[in-house]
Formats: C-alpha cells, sequence, structure tokens
C-alpha cells in the first residue's frame, strides 16, 4: 500500500509540476505586461505635465523679437 502511495505521488508530481510552472509563467507574463503598459501610461502623463509646465512662460524666439522690435536696449 505505502508503495503504491509513492507510486502515485510521483506521477502526480509528474503531471502537476508542468502544468504549474506554465501557469506560473503565464501569470508573470501577463504581470509584467500589465507593469510594462501603466508605466508607459505613467511616463506619458508625466512627459505631458512637464511639456505644459511652461503654459505662460514667453518662448525665446517671441521674446527676442520683441527686444529687437522695441525700442532699444543700451549695450555696456
Amino acid at each position: 500500500m505505502f508503495y503504491w502511495l509513492k507510486v502515485y505521488s510521483l506521477i502526480a508530481a509528474l503531471v502537476f509540476a508542468p502544468a504549474s510552472l506554465i501557469i506560473l509563467s503565464l501569470f508573470v507574463w501577463y504581470e509584467a505586461k500589465a507593469q510594462a503598459s501603466a508605466r508607459q501610461r505613467i511616463y506619458k502623463r508625466l512627459s505631458r505635465l512637464f511639456t505644459q509646465f511652461h503654459f505662460f512662460a514667453t518662448p525665446l524666439a517671441i521674446s527676442r523679437s520683441v527686444s529687437r522690435s522695441g525700442a532699444r536696449i543700451q549695450s555696456r
């Protein structure tokens, strides 16, 4: 009786070990994929936030054209 218990446990280990490895690898794959897409969304939102940060700032080209077309600034 103890012999058959060993045999059946060995057969169960041989059957369920690869299946559990496949399920575990699929879980890891989907979690890594979800984390990568979340990281990409976070980076995209951060880049939009930093590009819209200079909304009220005057661009360099406009500020140069205003200073050239306006009154002459004395040079030192």
